[in-house]
């Protein structure tokens, strides 16, 4: 899989954080819009470089334990 800039992106926001962090959050660290950061989210998710999971109605990811790296 070649690793877009938005995926990069995705990866160093989530990198940087100790918590999951929300699809919002993401969205207005990188000044994207939230459904283009969803839809990556879940792409880097199949892939195994993030893991998420749904609270309630948010979504959060975190760098999976297995595929952050490059």
């Amino acid at each position: 899989m070649g690793i877009e800039t938005i995926d990069k992106e995705i990866l160093k926001v989530l990198k940087q954080s100790s918590q999951p962090v929300s699809t919002r959050e993401i969205s207005l660290k990188t000044k994207r819009a939230w459904h283009t950061i969803d839809r990556h989210c879940l792409k880097l998710q199949i892939h195994g470089k993030v893991s998420g999971l749904r609270i309630s109605n948010i979504n959060v990811w975190q760098v999976s334990k297995k595929g952050g790296d490059e």
